[in-house]
Protein backbone atom coordinates (compact mmCIF):
# COMPACT_ATOMS: atom_id res chain seq x y z
CA UNK A 1 0.00 0.00 0.00
CA UNK A 2 1.59 3.31 -0.90
CA UNK A 3 2.17 5.47 1.89
CA UNK A 4 -0.51 8.72 2.63
CA UNK A 5 0.05 12.25 3.16
CA UNK A 6 -2.25 15.55 4.17
CA UNK A 7 -2.27 18.65 2.15
CA UNK A 8 -3.60 21.39 3.74
CA UNK A 9 -5.71 23.88 2.31
CA UNK A 10 -8.30 26.79 3.18
CA UNK A 11 -12.03 25.55 3.61
CA UNK A 12 -13.17 27.73 0.73
CA UNK A 13 -10.77 26.15 -1.82
CA UNK A 14 -11.76 22.23 -0.25
CA UNK A 15 -15.45 23.12 -1.04
CA UNK A 16 -14.84 24.44 -4.19
CA UNK A 17 -12.66 21.29 -4.87
CA UNK A 18 -15.65 19.52 -3.68
CA UNK A 19 -17.99 20.90 -6.30
CA UNK A 20 -15.50 19.48 -9.24
CA UNK A 21 -14.85 15.98 -7.58
CA UNK A 22 -18.27 14.63 -7.83
CA UNK A 23 -18.43 10.59 -6.66
CA UNK A 24 -14.99 10.12 -7.16
CA UNK A 25 -12.29 9.54 -4.49
CA UNK A 26 -9.81 12.49 -3.67
CA UNK A 27 -7.24 10.47 -5.09
CA UNK A 28 -8.87 9.62 -8.56
CA UNK A 29 -9.93 13.64 -8.84
CA UNK A 30 -6.31 14.54 -8.10
CA UNK A 31 -4.95 12.13 -10.52
CA UNK A 32 -7.46 13.43 -13.22
CA UNK A 33 -6.47 16.90 -11.89
CA UNK A 34 -3.11 16.38 -12.75
CA UNK A 35 -2.75 14.50 -16.19
CA UNK A 36 -5.40 17.46 -17.58
CA UNK A 37 -2.43 19.69 -16.45
CA UNK A 38 0.15 17.75 -18.13
CA UNK A 39 -1.62 17.14 -21.15
CA UNK A 40 -2.38 20.70 -21.35
CA UNK A 41 1.30 21.37 -20.82
CA UNK A 42 2.50 18.96 -23.18
CA UNK A 43 0.28 20.65 -25.97
CA UNK A 44 1.49 24.27 -25.36
CA UNK A 45 4.82 22.63 -25.52
CA UNK A 46 4.24 20.53 -29.06
CA UNK A 47 2.62 24.11 -30.32
CA UNK A 48 5.87 25.86 -29.06
CA UNK A 49 8.24 22.82 -30.58
CA UNK A 50 5.93 22.89 -34.21
CA UNK A 51 6.35 26.64 -34.27
CA UNK A 52 9.87 26.77 -33.84
CA UNK A 53 11.05 23.80 -35.71
CA UNK A 54 12.67 25.55 -38.37
CA UNK A 55 15.43 27.11 -36.12
CA UNK A 56 16.59 23.93 -34.86
CA UNK A 57 18.29 21.13 -36.68
CA UNK A 58 16.36 18.30 -34.48
CA UNK A 59 13.14 17.33 -36.53
CA UNK A 60 9.91 17.43 -34.11
CA UNK A 61 9.62 14.25 -34.64
CA UNK A 62 12.90 13.01 -32.72
CA UNK A 63 12.53 15.10 -29.68
CA UNK A 64 12.16 13.31 -26.59
CA UNK A 65 9.95 15.05 -23.37
CA UNK A 66 10.94 14.39 -20.05
CA UNK A 67 8.59 14.60 -17.46
CA UNK A 68 8.39 14.06 -14.20
CA UNK A 69 11.18 12.21 -12.00
CA UNK A 70 11.64 9.23 -13.72
CA UNK A 71 14.01 8.07 -16.52
CA UNK A 72 11.50 7.42 -18.93
CA UNK A 73 10.76 10.14 -21.52
CA UNK A 74 7.89 10.18 -24.07
CA UNK A 75 8.81 10.56 -27.62
CA UNK A 76 6.41 12.22 -30.07
CA UNK A 77 4.44 9.46 -32.04
CA UNK A 78 4.77 6.58 -29.82
CA UNK A 79 1.23 6.55 -28.70
CA UNK A 80 2.26 7.88 -25.16
CA UNK A 81 0.92 10.82 -23.65
CA UNK A 82 0.79 11.99 -27.44
CA UNK A 83 -2.18 14.78 -29.38
CA UNK A 84 -2.42 13.43 -32.84
CA UNK A 85 -0.26 15.14 -35.43
CA UNK A 86 -2.10 18.70 -36.20
CA UNK A 87 -0.36 19.67 -39.29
Amino acid sequence: MASRTTITISADLKERLSALKGDRTWEEFLSDLLRASLDSKIERLEVFLRETADNRDLPFERVRLRLGGGDEGVEAGDGGHRRPDRR
